[in-house]
């Protein structure tokens, strides 16, 4: 590699190599705008999926089981995500959430 003495070709050859850096974060923050917008456009499609689905039972006199036998089935619900609070962590590093998770078995007549 040639010795640099000009701090401006120094300057010039740090500045090309950001440059080739950036061409990954502009790619990068191309793509996140085409999911974003995808995302949204998936959001719109669901609510209109659901409306003519609604509008058909509602008004077109259709039933549920009708529209299914013809190939249309009821739109799948949007879950929402919740997010549960993480559980405080007592003195010895588990979790308090741990017991609460215990299985319960159904009472039967014979207990």
């Amino acid at each position: 590699m040639a010795k640099l003495t000009d701090p401006q070709q120094a300057e010039d050859a740090a500045q090309r190599l950001l440059n080739d850096r950036m061409d990954y974060v502009r790619a990068a923050i191309t793509a996140r705008g085409a999911l974003d917008e995808a995302r949204e456009a998936l959001k719109e499609a669901q609510k209109n999926d659901t409306a003519a689905f609604q509008a058909a039972v509602t008004n077109g006199g259709w039933t549920t089981e009708e529209l299914r036998k013809i190939g249309l089935t009821a739109p799948e619900k949007v879950q929402r995500v919740q997010r549960r609070r993480k559980a405080a962590k007592n003195s010895t590093g588990s979790s308090t959430a741990g017991s609460q998770e215990q299985t319960v078995e159904p009472a039967t007549a014979d207990s």
